[in-house]
């Protein structure tokens, strides 16, 4: 009786040992398997055009990391075809994988025929990839603008922006994204906010926020009360307010009676700036930035940098 315990017992023991080993194997693959060109796993763009081989070569990881910086803004594989220009990619997951370095790069818009808009590429967040969409960092950009300017887009990319509602409708809705939004205080203090989904309608629908996913982050969640709502400047007033929002905050954004966030506010007003109640409803923020991008990357972007660190 005792020794069929005892037989039990190691039994359970080796089973655990196994499936500790069977973990270790598994992620010992995740971080130094990408070394290896076995040719059959492939990262897809946001078209699901397989474009990308993730079995890439030592050599050819290498490589990617030696090119010069001012080849950062031209798609894979550009400067061997020569003249013969290859389509841009279409988000910054691509745009920057040679580099992995923030700054600005050239993409399509397939849904708007645009072959080489200019954005902004940041690597520096959670594992990079993020295009920006929404950046405030002084007031030498106006943002009470009117409704044609928020749908073309206006701004600096190094600096305060807005890429256009357009655009952001076009992105969002040709591949699903998540979102993230980066808030700083006067004092230093730096939160921010992360959403699983971000996807806005079409003009037709007044480029309403239709989808916000689940939320994380250190921000506390502000955006997820505009779910639903239509975007509204002060020129077009879509808000359910008898006010109208963008009039008396002097900026535009998904508008309902009013808001509990707004980051298009006017800069360095206390009560009506760029606000995010959650933190504060009486500060104004020095900082905000909005990015967006493909929403199953981030296992995809882990592992090509631990790829780049095993080679």
């Amino acid at each position: 009786m005792r020794s069929r315990r005892v037989r039990t017992t190691h039994g359970k023991m080796l089973r655990y040992v196994l499936i500790i080993l069977a973990h270790c194997i598994l992620l010992f693959q995740i971080r130094c398997g990408l070394g290896k060109d076995n040719g059959t796993s492939t990262v897809c763009d946001c078209k699901c055009n397989c474009v990308v081989q993730m079995g890439v070569a030592k050599k050819n990881i290498k490589d990617w990391i030696d090119v010069p910086n001012n080849s950062n803004k031209f798609p894979i594989g550009e400067k061997e075809l020569g003249s013969k220009r290859q389509p841009n990619p279409s988000s910054c997951v691509k745009a920057a994988a040679k580099s992995l370095r923030s700054g600005i790069y050239k993409i399509e818009i397939e849904k708007l025929n645009i072959s080489d808009l200019e954005v902004f590429c940041e690597e520096d967040v959670d594992f990079g990839g993020w295009i920006v969409v929404q950046r405030r960092v002084n007031d030498s950009v106006d943002f009470y603008r009117t409704w044609d300017e928020y749908k073309k887009g206006f701004g600096d990319l190094k600096g305060s922006y807005w890429i256009g509602l357009e655009k952001l409708y076009a992105l969002t809705s040709s591949c699903e994204q998540e979102l993230y939004i980066q808030l700083a205080r006067r004092n230093g203090k730096k939160y921010y906010a992360k959403y699983s989904r971000f996807l806005i309608g079409d003009e037709s629908k007044n480029f309403a926020l239709r989808k916000v996913g689940n939320y994380s982050g250190t921000a506390i969640d502000s955006l997820t009360y505009h779910l639903g709502v239509p975007f509204s400047t002060h020129d077009h007033d879509t808000d359910v307010s008898k006010k109208n929002c963008a009039q008396v905050h002097k900026g535009a954004w998904w508008f309902r009676r009013c808001y509990t966030c707004h980051l298009n506010g006017v800069y360095g007003r206390r009560k009506y700036g760029v606000n995010w109640n959650s933190l504060s409803t009486e500060e104004s923020f020095v900082f905000s930035q909005m990015m967006i991008r493909p929403a199953h990357i981030f296992w995809r972007r882990l592992m090509l940098r631990n790829s780049i660190r095993c080679a």
